[in-house]
């Protein structure tokens, strides 16, 4: 059997598993009610530092607020803010699974189309965001219910966000211990064209920071700082949960240019820096200028896509007793995977290293089943932070989510020691700096536009986002297509980061013997971009 399995420590804090995350905060509470549990941007603009006690406190706060404007067990709470809102973020996340409700973040990068596609499968019970995103919502969805967090003039005390500090006291609703729960709804883009929202419970989210802790190496005297989108797993299950299930603190990056980054490793004392490759790769870049006091590091992280070879060296020049960790997973498995530790930086590097704690990696075939050892196929990760599912799609969650664990439509093989390798792609996903793209979505949105006759989307290198979109096009007979207006009209309908950057216009797509279109090909019709 082709698979990579992690030993457990024996002294692995797995007890954590039979615990909802309200029971976790609680525990470390008790243990550390001192201890920083979470520092976050506000939408007032201040940066919120709580500790573990104080955390619970506003959890607690928020559940009776929104208990009191009518949400409770079993709701579907959504969430449209960026990180500069990084405290109401997870605060609302705390106070909807203290409830038992769900928590759904929302992509705020979203095109309408693809918002009112996310509103219209996940029907919640109430949004929270701000002022302007109160105004969007009512022209998507009119009958939508909104929670506004800041700086809106509004009518009714009901179109208030719960702010916790101003919640009078009380006792919460009655706590729904239950880890099989719903928990959150993560979206992720997939190969298909329309998002799909992975279900995760209590335990899997719990899971997930028992495995992502475990390999990152936290401990609870560690700071871990990290700048995801809240919209992605590793806000939540990757952040949050890491840190508290290893008992240390969390520090969530607002959007920050490179230097902003640097300054609050410095401010926090950060002694864990996370992101994908792009951002440390500009970030060393930015401390190469100096001026900046990383001396609190004590390891940097990264994962999303590969990590270049140079980099690698760079951040070692640059910083010279951090040690470097490097993980892999996807939204569907928690995102915890695979890690490659320290010592196996240079000795293993091309791989993506061995599976995590907790974790097991198996290489299977089309009918997900285990091949030989050392041969090549789909990536299989299994482990408790795996989703339940894909919410209210049960061919798309019967096809990915086999034999125990998810199929990641990745390719690739393991060496004799265990390490895994990426090899391809099975799915026909563009990673534009740790942002997973659905080439098919960018290609439906290109069909749609006037005289366009075929289209074929496809990822090509870029020099510090590691992917990016590139789209070729035909246009029928007669037709002149005009760059410019078609991508006015992808802006309207794709995110930002979905819209192609490249284009060629070509009289046919070559395509094989069997009609299927050779994207191998387009890719090598384009010149390397521009650093």
């Amino acid at each position: 059997m082709s698979r990579s399995t992690s030993p457990v420590p024996a002294a692995a804090p797995t007890a954590v598993l039979d615990l909802t995350v309200p029971e976790l905060l609680r525990l470390r509470a008790r243990e550390a009610p001192n201890r920083l549990a979470l520092s976050a941007h506000s939408a007032s603009g201040h940066r919120d530092r709580l500790t573990y006690a104080q955390l619970v406190e506003r959890m607690e706060a928020i559940a009776r607020g929104l208990a009191r404007l009518g949400l409770g067990r079993g709701d579907r709470i959504a969430v449209l803010l960026g990180n500069e809102a990084g405290r109401e973020c997870i605060l609302t996340a705390l106070g909807a699974l203290r409830l038992g409700a769900a928590v759904v973040p929302l992509n705020t990068r979203y095109a309408d189309e693809e918002l009112a596609h996310a509103l219209a499968l996940v029907e919640p019970a109430a949004v929270v965001t701000t002022a302007e995103g109160a105004g969007r919502l009512a022209r998507l969805a009119p009958a939508l219910r909104t929670l506004v967090v800041e700086g809106a003039q509004i009518d009714t005390e009901t179109s208030l966000w719960p702010e916790p500090e101003r919640e009078p006291p009380g006792i919460a609703p009655h706590d729904p211990a239950d880890g099989s729960l719903l928990a959150c709804l993560l979206f992720t883009s997939g190969t298909t064209a329309r998002a799909k929202a992975v279900m995760h419970d209590h335990r899997s989210m719990i899971g997930a920071g028992l495995s992502c802790s475990a390999a990152l190496g936290l401990t609870p005297a560690d700071l871990y700082q990290g700048g995801w989108p809240f919209f992605t797993s590793s806000g939540l299950n990757l952040g949050c949960m890491s840190s508290w299930v290893a008992g240390g603190g969390f520090v969530f990056e607002e959007p920050l240019d490179n230097g902003g980054r640097l300054r609050l490793v410095a401010r926090e004392r950060s002694t864990f820096l996370h992101g994908v490759p792009s951002v440390i790769h500009f970030m060393i870049e930015e401390y190469a200028k100096g001026g900046y006091d990383v001396s609190s590091l004590r390891r940097v992280g990264y994962g999303g896509s590969a990590m270049p070879a140079e980099v690698i060296r760079r951040i070692s020049a640059a910083w010279p007793g951090v040690e470097q960790v490097q993980i892999y997973g996807m939204t569907e498995s928690g995102p915890a995977g695979a890690r490659l530790e320290p010592a196996d930086m240079w000795r293993k590097h091309g791989s993506i290293g061995v599976a995590m704690p907790h974790c097991e990696i198996a290489i299977v075939d089309e009918a997900a089943a285990p091949l030989p050892a050392g041969a090549t196929g789909e990536i299989l990760i299994r482990g408790p932070g795996v989703g339940k599912g894909y919410f209210r799609n049960p061919e798309a969650t019967q096809a990915a989510f086999r034999a125990g664990g998810i199929l990641t439509g990745d390719v690739g093989h393991l060496d004799p020691e265990g390490y895994l390798y990426f090899t391809d792609r099975k799915k026909d996903v563009i990673n534009r700096g740790g942002l997973k793209i659905a080439s098919v979505a960018v290609e439906q949105v290109l069909y749609r536009f006037p005289g366009v006759l075929e289209a074929a989307v496809v990822a090509i290198a870029h020099p510090h986002l590691g992917e990016d979109v590139a789209a070729c096009i035909v246009p029928q007979p007669g037709v002149h297509l005009d760059l410019d207006e078609i991508a006015r009209f992808c802006a309207d309908k794709l995110a930002d980061y979905e819209r192609p950057r490249r284009w060629l216009v070509l009289d046919a797509l070559p395509k094989n013997p069997m009609g299927k279109v050779l994207k191998t090909e387009l890719r090598q019709r384009f010149e390397p971009a521009p650093a």
